[in-house]
């Protein structure tokens, strides 16, 4: 077992506009996943959708869209949207491939009868949501804060991590283990004195953490390797139905390579694809290089831009407690299924 991957990164203010979508992208894989079905035939025009406008890898693929699949028996077509436009596009049919961390792929199923599978990461959970509390706090430990005043942004705009990572490590449902919070100021309630700590995420940690005011003492990912020995839980990524991963192997593999020669770029030269893929998001590259720290994609390596057993194991042990917790309505009864597990 190797030990966890944690990256104590520390940066000054970005922009607002960074706050919201540092969570919603990650998944890898080649193989095709059981149950996917047949009978059809390979797609012509193909759209990947994604939630947030500035991962530089995607970015980039965008602008590189041309030469990466030129001469494909397909077209490649590409939409922005948010996160509360992409799924129900994904449930129309708008979209063939978007990105979403894994703990929406039972929604999908819930929402719209849509069997999915994440293939390729881009993301992974090496920090993730902090607790935080001022540097002169008496608390330093999560279990200081049971019953305390915790801040935490409304947990209907989440992703699930932290009511995993609480239930998982406290048995207790966050919104009972605390006097929870939940508000979009979260940050600005612990800055104000308003609450004993706050669970904020990248880059919003970061100029708190900054300012020397106010320390970690408690992450998503602590608790997660804790309970489960997993050193970076993928967060998210490329998914699509299991139907069309099973009627698309070329373009599937196409895409993956295409993302890791992306990847392979970024860790040589990051300031060359920051720069191309700010032409495509028109976020400054000061800017996406902030969002290629708080992701790691500079020191992601190779054994983590794919699918592993490993996260399949992982997320075997987290679907359940995400239904525990309220977050989806069942457990799915086969996990495997949602990933497609690099050979």
């Amino acid at each position: 077992m190797v030990g966890p991957r944690k990256r104590h990164i520390r940066l000054g203010g970005i922009g607002a506009v960074l706050v919201t979508a540092l969570i919603g992208c990650g998944g890898g894989s080649g193989a095709t996943p059981t149950g996917s079905g047949g009978g059809g035939t390979p797609k012509t025009d193909i759209t990947i959708g994604i939630d947030i406008p500035f991962h530089p890898i995607f970015d980039y693929l965008e602008a590189k869209s041309d030469q990466y699949f030129a001469g494909k028996p397909y077209t490649v077509h590409w939409k922005v949207l948010d996160a509360t436009t992409q799924v129900p596009a994904f449930g129309a049919g708008q979209l063939d491939v978007m990105t979403t961390p894994p703990s929406f792929i039972p929604r999908v199923k819930d929402s719209y009868g849509i069997d999915a599978a994440e293939f390729f990461p881009l993301a992974r959970w090496t920090i993730g949501p902090q607790l935080l509390v001022p540097v002169d706090s008496p608390y330093s430990s999560l279990s200081d804060l049971q019953g305390k005043h915790v801040a935490i942004p409304p947990l209907k705009t989440r992703f699930g991590a932290e009511e995993a990572a609480v239930l998982a490590q406290t048995h207790q449902n966050i919104r009972s283990y605390f006097n929870l919070e939940e508000t979009d100021a979260a940050a600005q309630e612990l800055t104000l004195g308003r609450v004993d700590g706050a669970i904020v995420e990248a880059p919003t940690t970061y100029p708190l953490l900054q300012s020397g005011k106010f320390k970690a003492i408690w992450s998503v990912h602590d608790a997660f390797w804790q309970a489960f020995g997993d050193p970076a839980v993928v967060n998210g990524g490329f998914i699509a139905t299991l139907s069309f991963i099973h009627n698309n192997q070329s373009f599937i593999k196409d895409l993956i390579a295409a993302a890791q020669d992306v990847w392979n770029k970024y860790q040589a030269d990051p300031a060359s694809v920051n720069s191309v893929a700010s032409q495509i998001s028109g976020i400054p590259a000061a800017q996406l290089a902030v969002v290629g720290q708080v992701l790691d994609l500079s020191s992601m390596p190779a054994s983590e831009r794919r699918i592993t057993p490993q996260d399949v194991n992982t997320w075997k042990q987290i679907f359940p407690l995400l239904a525990q917790s309220g977050f989806i309505k069942n457990t799915p009864t086969n996990v495997a299924q949602l990933f497609v597990v690099s050979p």
